[in-house]
């Protein structure tokens, strides 16, 4: 691992991460990430659509599109923004169903007025309002710049697929494939494809990528690694710390420190 900071503010957290060359898991999260790519070239996989993005490109991911993607060049370094949709309205007059059209903005001009903004964030100097004033500014124009649209849910979520879902999201225990199979009326293997066409991943995956974003929260706020590993069903904090690298780039201690 090369180098990464972090920063905390209200419905916006920002980081700067320096990565060895690995990319990313699949994975998805419930808040927007947008990225830019300081150093390096990725490949990436959105919702399976295929892009690259190199040095000075944007990334604008949507909470919930499953995300992947593989280092080509090294050293890669990026900067992103991760924003609470829930806080849409009062950041930015819109509602909190929002979404960016664009994956890839190719702007240079403002891709270096971003990472100047998260960079100034990122400064424990910079006074938190004049930080979280300019990370605004920023986020309104990625709205222009890109454009938006209201949250169209095209997914078509079968009843039982649902209510798997809703257990994942519930049970602290993680079951069986074999048992939620049972619960929906399913084969494991029609459970699989099932769940796969509604949310993008199988539902094991899926809960795990839910657990590790739950675990970036309550670590965030100080908690013990090894109390939220336990807490979240992970066999141990060496498992939760695999997971957390794989989708975070960086293990859950360094997430902490920032």
């Amino acid at each position: 691992m090369g180098s990464f900071s972090r920063r905390q503010f209200k419905g916006i957290e920002v980081v700067r991460v320096e990565d060895d060359a690995r990319g990313f898991a699949p994975h998805f999260h419930d808040e927007f990430v947008l990225s830019v790519n300081v150093r390096g070239l990725e490949s990436i996989t959105l919702d399976k659509q295929s892009f690259d993005a190199a040095a000075g490109d944007i990334t604008l991911y949507n909470p919930a599109q499953i995300q992947s993607s593989r280092v080509v060049s090294e050293p890669w370094q990026f900067v992103s923004m991760y924003v609470d949709p829930t806080v849409l309205p009062e950041l930015a007059g819109v509602s909190a169903e929002t979404v960016f059209d664009k994956p890839l903005l190719r702007a240079p001009l403002f891709a270096a007025k971003m990472h100047g903004a998260i960079r100034s964030a990122l400064d424990r100097a910079t006074p938190d309002g004049v930080a979280l004033e300019g990370l605004t500014q920023i986020f309104g124009d990625l709205l222009k710049l890109a454009g938006a649209s209201h949250a169209a849910d095209t997914r078509c979520v079968p009843a039982a697929v649902g209510r798997i879902a809703e257990r994942l999201r519930d049970d602290p225990v993680l079951p069986s494939l074999t048992d939620l199979a049972s619960d929906a009326g399913l084969t494991p293997v029609q459970l699989v494809r099932a769940f796969s066409r509604a949310y993008g991943m199988p539902p094991l995956a899926w809960s795990w990528n839910l657990r590790v974003s739950q675990a970036r929260a309550r670590i965030a706020r100080g908690d013990s690694i090894a109390a939220v590993a336990m807490d979240l069903g992970f066999s141990d904090q060496s498992h939760l710390t695999r997971r957390f690298r794989a989708l975070f780039g960086v293990p859950p201690s360094q997430w902490r420190k920032g």
